[in-house]
């Protein structure tokens, strides 16, 4: 399996690691949470799907991934015990002190690898600081979102379905045991109560997940397949890495509001925050 976990800056030694964020000027943060899913998937799964894909947009870009820890923000989860949250303030000055640490190590450039939409709101502000006190340039990759955008209809959006389960066999398929699974809740109930939390308009706050699905999941693991979750998870790290690419070309453009501009029109590097 082509994942990289030699590209995750606690296994790398300090001469390693500092070569890698100088040279690149960019690092990798993933971030996911530790909640149920079912009885076929780990608590860790969010944790283990962002880091899957961090692992291989770090691998693209020459640089390091650093992960948060584990847990996210998944209050909501609580009533199944074994899942894990953090308060919001918590995971924000997680994310600003670790922004300063990559920051001071050469990085002006992060990406934030997510798969938890709990983190989402949190990551967002966390990121606005981070850029404000370290002169940071960050991107959220919300990696979960892409799978399902990019693959609709095969990558499911539901809790413990197909795409969560293809993201597991990318990371580790002795991680899946389907044989092992619990009664999944109503496949369109479920559907229909998660898309009222995730309206972008108007909408409601989580406060349990049984308001979603009884059982705590629901969707159809078994579509999930280990050859076609690796090609899913490859296509998912160049998506993210070409639209940072993007992005930071767009926002090192001359046009590109608040961007200094040197006498002859041009901007510098340095200045817009381009980077390397």
């Amino acid at each position: 399996m082509p994942r990289h976990p030699g590209r995750q800056l606690e296994r790398l030694s300090q001469p390693a690691a500092a070569r890698l964020l100088a040279g690149s000027g960019t690092a990798v943060i993933a971030t996911g949470s530790v909640e149920q899913h079912g009885g076929h998937l780990p608590l860790g799964t969010d944790a283990f799907a962002a880091l899957s894909i961090a692992e291989r947009v770090a691998e693209r870009l020459d640089t390091v991934v650093a992960s948060l820890g584990a847990v996210g923000i998944a209050p909501y989860h609580l009533p199944w015990p074994g899942s894990l949250t953090l308060a919001p303030a918590t995971l924000a000055a997680i994310v600003v002190d670790i922004c300063g640490g990559l920051r001071s190590a050469g990085a002006e450039r992060i990406v934030m690898v997510n798969w938890h939409e709990g983190n989402s709101p949190t990551l967002r502000l966390a990121a606005s600081a981070a850029q404000q006190q370290h002169g940071v340039q960050i991107v959220i990759a919300e990696a979960h979102v892409i799978t399902s955008t990019q693959y609709p209809g095969e990558m499911e959006f539901t809790h413990a379905g197909a795409m969560e389960t293809a993201a597991v066999l990318a990371y580790d398929a002795d991680l899946v045991r389907l044989d092992e699974a619990t009664q999944p809740s109503d496949h369109a109930a479920g559907e229909a109560a998660h898309g009222l939390y995730r309206r972008p308009d108007v909408y409601p706050v989580l406060s349990d997940f049984r308001d979603i699905a009884p059982t705590g999941w629901y969707g159809q693991p078994a579509r999930a397949e280990r050859a076609r979750a690796e090609e899913i998870a490859e296509a998912v790290a160049d998506y993210v890495v070409q639209r940072a690419g993007e992005i930071w070309a767009a926002l090192a453009s001359p046009a590109a509001p608040g961007n200094p501009v040197t006498d002859d029109g041009t901007v510098t590097a340095a200045e817009a925050g381009a980077g390397r």
